[in-house]
């Protein structure tokens, strides 16, 4: 490769690059948002009633509609040698619909003869795919009473065994269950021929969204009698159909204006590398032009010659990008808590498009330079007088500064080149920093190492947690059970609220969610522990703290009086309606360590208060809530804790019950991991800019000394310093790299200006506190310490030739 080849090489190999990065990283992105909502939302719709097969049929042939199933809702006790299944079934056409789903390996069963199973147990049992297992079917039961298939493993249980089966195996699912459950998932191919609910998707979802009464009036013409046609919420969300047009284009409007930006930006940057190659041309070029060449020829010898030589750097830096993003994603997969959907495959249209996209970048970056040299004067460009400047000359007393006058577009390309790198590298510092902010903003060290929920209907606090709690030495612990309710917005603010305006700041919370009531968390406690918090039986004890800025991460947040002495409060859960009387207020919980969110009211009460305010209310949901145990102890008896945990509820577990055990950083670990996914593609990318930075720094600081070699060469002639004409062209140079750090604090300064006036959820002091300083001040000293070392040499190098050289000729 010819040396002087070099500088395009690498600029066009770090565009394609660039692209092929940022580009496989949006489309993986996309694509795992779209394939985790349709593996969790893989129906579009339900129709609850009991469809039979040949109903199924005439809605099959309604237009606008994709796929039908029925849904088969018995579940089946199995076991395969000594560990339970709970066993589903589904059809044809439920398989169809749930082409994107948490397979790890093969498929779903299309014959009565397979079957799916976990991958745990697959595992454990060292089972392949197409290997033989016998399964076998029977009801499960405790103390005379029949379990529920998908009911935890109880250690008293039994298994009567009615029948069993071979099976082929051809699929692996991910485990679905609570390893605690003790129960593996299993899938048949279902057979059933009686009625079933009915599952549908749709060709457009928005379309059928928002012509339901038409789709219904057509299915009940076709079934002759009334149905309700249910859709699939979590579709809805991800389609935004109820979002208004604005909402809807905002965000691809945001990607399209993206892309562009990138395009500018690296157009931008190629065309310095095409100037510096162009005018080392020159000479050659006007060679031609004495021979009769014109100019469009010479701008075509040049648009040809500078697209054949980016052909090859294009495809590396294709290719090289490419495995850069697989190999980020690929740890990602082995080494963070990402979504098993968010891993990098090679697509050839993608390719294609990234590809185009970077050859209109190279073909748009050489215009310029391929057209203002294609026109340069053919004595002039023999003698290498190069002035591509048409606006006429300036004076000025001031010899430097008529100087600068006259090459200021030159000088200020230093300044620019350099800012739209640091620009770059600033938005990622900003965005890790938004990352940051909101990891800390709901983290929160409530000094509680060991927790354990418990999960059971029953209105009595679980023998089996208080018994860990004695056995377990520990500095503090206590058990709740939690429950969200709505507290009416008619209560008066403390003057210390008042004062901080947090009656106004939970208004514009309030109106944002659309609510009338505040939201409040109801913890019920043993007695005695109410009683450390000044509370007795038939008590409701007010925490009566908010925080003073409610932006603030939980942990470091400021608190301040709620409310101004409230006797009573308004309750709802759902449709019921209580005034409670609050018996005492308090500022501290004590060793009750809790989280206390913004706006959200807290209230302690005791067991029997709770239960019966439930069973008043008619309120069933507060079953899915779970018993809590929380507890401090040595660090060093963690695991051993862990499992002794286990062993102790897993024994005590009844019907329907089930349990949970978290200690150390467990929750911590997996809250981190998006941040540090976001950080290694900001390394990646970063790492990109640097290098672009630098053979751009390169390619403009020799535009800028290319042009003015004559002028450096006549005012050496002329009887000036070496010593001072470096020194004032050092300064110069050094004022524009200030110049050029100063306009991207500035733009950066103003970016998050904007943030913090639209985002509700950020304001300029959050911004500038987690906006990491260091980062930005090491990339930038990095990036114009470089800067300044090649212009350093370069002038050296041009002040260390002959004048005579400098006056006479480009080279």
């Amino acid at each position: 490769m010819n040396k002087k080849n070099f500088p395009i090489f690498i600029s066009v190999l770090i565009v394609s690059l660039f692209f092929t990065v940022v580009f496989y990283y949006a489309r993986v992105n996309l694509d795992a948002n779209y394939k985790m909502v349709r593996a969790e939302n893989f129906v579009d719709a339900y129709i609850n009633d009991s469809l039979s097969k040949e109903e199924v049929e005439k809605i099959r042939e309604i237009d606008g509609v994709k796929e039908v199933g029925r849904i088969n809702p018995e579940v089946q006790s199995g076991k395969l040698d000594e560990d339970l299944l709970a066993i589903y079934s589904q059809d044809k056409n439920i398989n169809k619909m749930r082409e994107i789903s948490f397979i790890e390996e093969g498929h779903f069963p299309e014959n009565p003869k397979e079957i799916m199973l976990s991958k745990s147990l697959v595992e454990k049992y060292k089972i392949k795919i197409g290997d033989e297992i016998c399964i076998e079917f029977g009801k499960r039961s405790s103390e005379g009473n029949e379990l529920n298939p998908t009911n935890s493993r109880l250690e008293n249980e039994d298994f009567e065994k009615t029948g069993e089966n071979y099976y082929k195996l051809v699929g692996i699912y991910e485990d679905i269950y609570n390893k605690y459950a003790g129960l593996s998932y299993g899938l048949l191919y279902d057979i059933s021929k009686d009625p079933l609910p009915l599952a549908m998707t749709f060709d457009d979802f928005a379309d059928v969204y928002l012509n339901k009464k038409i789709f219904e009036d057509e299915i009940e013409n076709r079934l002759g009698r009334d149905i309700n046609l249910e859709f699939n919420e979590g579709v809805a969300k991800y389609y935004r159909v109820d979002d208004s047009f604005l909402e809807k284009i905002m965000a691809k409007a945001v990607m399209i204006f993206a892309v562009i930006l990138m395009i500018l930006i690296f157009i931008f940057f190629i065309r310095n590398i095409f100037w510096v190659w162009s005018l080392r041309k020159i000479k050659e070029l006007s060679v031609y032009k004495s021979i009769g060449s014109t100019n469009f020829q010479i701008y075509r010898i040049l648009f040809k010659e500078a697209i054949l030589i980016s052909i090859i750097p294009m495809l590396v830096g294709h290719g090289l990008g490419f495995f850069l993003i697989y190999g980020i994603y690929r740890y990602a997969q082995g080494n963070l808590t990402i979504s098993k959907f968010e891993y990098v495959s090679f697509n050839p249209i993608l390719s294609a498009i990234i590809l185009v996209v970077s050859f209109i970048v190279i073909m748009l970056a050489i215009v310029k330079p391929a057209r203002k040299i294609s026109k340069i004067n053919i004595i002039d460009g023999i003698r290498g007088n190069i002035d591509l400047s048409r606006s006429k000359k300036k004076t000025n007393k001031d010899i430097w500064k008529e100087l600068r006058l006259n090459n200021l577009s030159s000088i200020k390309s230093q300044r620019y080149i350099s800012a739209i790198g640091i620009l770059i590298i600033s938005m990622f510092v900003l965005s890790i920093s938004v990352g940051r902010y909101f990891r800390d903003y709901y983290s929160v060290d409530d000094s509680y190492n060991v927790y354990s929920y418990y999960y059971t209907s029953t209105d009595k606090v679980p023998e089996v947690l208080r018994s860990i709690k004695k056995d377990i030495a520990n500095e503090k612990s206590y058990i709740y059970r939690d429950k969200h309710l709505g507290i009416a917005n008619n209560l008066e603010f403390s003057d210390e609220a008042k004062e901080a305006k947090v009656d106004q700041k939970l208004n514009d919370y309030l109106g944002k969610k659309s609510k009338s009531y505040l939201d409040c968390q109801l913890r019920a406690l043993d007695i005695e522990d109410l009683e450390k918090l000044g509370g007795s039986k038939g008590d409701f004890v007010l925490y009566n703290v908010v925080q003073k800025d409610p932006l603030e991460p939980i942990d470091q947040a400021k608190r301040i009086e709620y409310f101004n002495d409230p006797k009573t409060m308004d309750i709802s859960i759902g449709d019921f309606n209580k005034t409670i009387d609050i018996s005492k207020v308090i500022s501290d919980t004590g060793e009750f360590d809790i989280k206390p969110y913004p706006f959200v009211v807290n209230i302690f009460t005791d067991y029997d208060t709770y239960f019966n305010l439930m069973k008043e209310s008619n309120d069933e949901t507060f079953i899915n809530y779970p018993y809590t145990l929380k507890m401090k102890i040595k660090d060093s008896d963690v695991s051993n804790a862990k499992e002794f945990m286990e062993n102790k509820l897993r024994e005590s577990l009844d019907i329907n019950e089930r349990f949970d055990v978290l200690v150390g950083d467990e929750i911590k670990e997996q809250e981190s991991s998006s941040l540090k996914y976001l950080v290694l593609i900001s390394l990646a990318v970063g790492l990109i800019i640097f290098i672009l930075n630098v053979t751009n720094g390169y390619s403009s600081i020799n535009i800028s000394l290319i042009s003015r070699k004559k002028e450096i060469g006549s005012l050496y002639s002329a009887g000036m310093d070496m010593d001072e004409l470096k020194s004032n062209y050092e300064k110069e140079f050094i004022m524009e790299e200030v110049k050029s750090f100063a306009l991207v604090g500035l733009i950066t300064f103003a970016v998050i200006v904007i943030i913090s006036y639209l985002s509700p959820n950020l304001n300029m002091a959050i911004l500038l506190k987690y906006y990491d300083l260091k980062i930005f001040l090491g990339f930038s000293l990095l990036i114009y310490g470089i800067n300044y070392l090649i212009y350093h040499i370069s002038l050296g190098k041009i002040l260390d030739r002959p004048t005579i050289d400098l006056i006479k000729t480009i080279e």
